[in-house]
């Protein structure tokens, strides 16, 4: 049986109906409206109830908190049941019993959940200002502040480019943010406007988004009135523009924004721009050249993902500034900072999905529980990256033509000493591993493999037998 809701005869869905109601009973409106307002019916047999959700997140949940009140209110009020099962619909289909707006419901609350800054309000879409036509300003996120911004080496330049703007006396600059995608560029435009607002006042400062930098230049162009669109941005002390990447193709946009740019800076306003890739690249990735050339001559400042310990800081720092009751033993953070490091989005998705379990219950969340409820994360996380450190050393050994012993042994011969750095450099380029990880690996201390790893970085740009050695363990790990 499918989750369309064409197989359910009409006394299934009297009887869902009739369990809903219960259930609202059982829960209060309150929670009802908030964990089973989506709740839909996929499946029903003489043994089972299958219950669908419409995300991952909303199941996992049901399942960990709520499976024992789903199941006691079935077999209350409808009958009999072996077992109640949780899915997840598939996209664009509803189930029986489910409303349009409750799948809307559902919708929002993943993207607060995954990702997000603790619920703050999503991103408006094609906002509209007084006079109908397309705003250019979007939200800032009350708590993506300097405050809340954690800072280590591979942002550091950045934040300290994006601070300098603030200075008195300081000149007015074009500041270029890139890096891939999730690593805090946005955090730190929101940071460097909501420092602009307390130094020049409320709404002194101006966040843009890609698509309102695009829904703005098109209506100004149909009703011919750029001017009033360069003027919009003049009003302004600080300009901060996200995404400039998403602006690929729209040469018209990139044409206004040149201006816009050229005129801001004339008059000693700063201007700060985030996008996923290098000047270089840009060009290549359909931002017209005088744009890109720009951009290239500005203040350009890299923005590195992040590392364990700065995963942790901004885990900390995120629960310092969190409203929930709940709290979060530091090695339930650790694990967090360990093993989702895809990206710092990752890693806050998971602290959010505690958050969101926890957030009105004043208890402490151990390393056990956190697991449990992060079951789903961490099988779908182990799916995506399943090789392991000892899968590292054991690729090493066999590119370089030694033993597993020799490896992790004392003996220092160069060509041991050359297969230790590749599998250094692999293991921190591929696995995302912290350097003490890697060094209990092979039985050496940290220091000791971050000097293998800076030795690494000079071999694999002048020799080519190190390179194969290189390229031949990045294979076996999937990488």
């Amino acid at each position: 049986m499918d989750n369309s809701g064409d197989d359910f005869d009409a006394a299934d869905r009297r009887a869902f109906e009739k369990y809903l109601s219960a259930l609202r009973g059982q829960v209060g409106e309150a929670k009802y409206k908030s964990w089973f307002l989506d709740l839909g019916l996929a499946e029903r047999t003489q043994k089972s109830v299958t219950f669908s959700t419409p995300t991952a997140l909303k199941r996992d949940i049901l399942d960990h908190r709520y499976l024992p009140v789903l199941t006691e209110v079935w077999r209350r009020e409808i009958g009999p049941v072996d077992r109640i099962k949780l899915t997840v619909r598939a996209t664009g289909v509803r189930a029986a019993g489910l409303s349009a707006k409750a799948e809307k419901v559902g919708r929002q609350e993943e993207r607060r959940a995954n990702g997000g800054y603790f619920g703050g309000a999503p991103a408006a879409t094609a906002p509209r200002s007084a006079d109908g036509a397309p705003a250019l300003a979007a939200t800032l996120d009350p708590r993506r502040t300097f405050s809340t911004l954690a800072v280590g080496d591979s942002n550091r330049m950045a934040v300290a480019a994006v601070r300098e703007a603030l200075l008195d006396g300081a000149p007015a600059e074009l500041i270029y943010l890139y890096g891939e995608s999730g690593v805090g560029k946005t955090h730190m435009l929101h940071g460097l406007c909501h420092e602009g607002a307390r130094k020049h006042g409320a709404g002194a400062c101006l966040y843009v988004t890609y698509r309102n930098l695009i829904n703005a230049c098109v209506s100004a162009a149909l009703s011919n009135n750029t001017q009033a669109l360069h003027a919009a941005f003049q009003d302004h002390e600080i300009v901060a523009i996200d995404d400039i990447h998403f602006l690929e193709g729209k040469e018209r946009t990139q044409e206004e924004l040149l201006i816009v740019i050229d005129a801001l800076l004339d008059s000693g306003k700063p201007v700060a721009i985030a996008g996923d890739l290098p000047p270089a690249k840009l060009a290549e990735a359909g931002i017209k050249k005088r744009l890109a050339d720009r951009l290239a001559g500005g203040l350009c400042a890299p923005v590195h993902p992040a590392d364990e310990a700065m995963r942790l800081e901004i885990l900390k720092k995120r629960v310092r500034s969190s409203a929930a009751k709940c709290l979060i033993d530091e090695a339930v953070l650790e694990f967090i900072a360990h093993h989702f490091n895809q990206s710092t989005r990752e890693t806050i998705g998971a602290l959010n999905q505690l958050l969101l379990l926890y957030r009105d219950e004043a208890v402490t969340i151990d390393l056990n529980e956190a697991k449990t409820a992060l079951k789903s994360r961490l099988q779908d996380h182990s799916r995506a990256r399943i090789a392991t450190l000892d899968d590292a050393i054991d690729a090493g050994a066999e590119a370089f033509g030694l033993s597993r012993a020799e490896i992790t042994g004392r003996a220092q011969p160069q060509r041991i000493v050359r297969a230790r750095h590749a599998i250094v450099y692999c293991a921190r380029e591929v696995l995302a591993e912290s350097f003490p990880r890697i060094g209990k690996a092979l039985s050496r201390d940290h220091t000791t493999v971050m000097s293998s790893y800076r030795r690494a970085q000079a071999l694999i740009e002048r020799d080519k037998a190190f390179q194969e050695g290189v390229r031949r363990i990045r294979e076996a790990l999937g990488g």
